[in-house]
């Protein structure tokens, strides 16, 4: 089983050669936000999303956003704001991290499934 992290990661493309996660050191896709921006190892921007020196930084970054404002929420709910269905198949999205993970929809968000 995998944790929230590496199942974001996965879902978003991370470890495709060529795929935006992979080239941006960004496993999750995570905007050029005030939060990217705050963390280490941030190096900048590529179109909307951010860039991170090294790999181990944006995973760590994915950690750390899901931790600060995803903890608490179902599954389902965090999905849903983090991959809304306006940019993404977010039905199919859901189904692919819980059966990476072993969470259900419905499953609440804990520092330790978060990984």
């Amino acid at each position: 089983m995998l944790t929230l992290v590496q199942a974001i990661a996965r879902e978003e493309g991370w470890g495709i050669a060529g795929d935006i996660p992979t080239r941006d050191n960004n496993p999750g896709d995570i905007d050029a936000g005030s939060f990217a921006k705050s963390q280490p190892g941030y190096t900048g921007e590529a179109g909307r999303f951010a860039t991170f020196d090294n790999p181990a930084d944006g995973m760590e970054a994915l950690r750390k956003l899901l931790n600060e404002f995803y903890i608490g929420m179902t599954l389902e709910d965090a999905l849903n704001k983090y991959a809304p269905p306006v940019e993404n198949q977010t039905n199919a999205y859901i189904a692919n991290v819980s059966e990476w993970t072993g969470l259900t929809a419905q499953d609440v968000l804990t520092e330790e499934n978060i990984g």
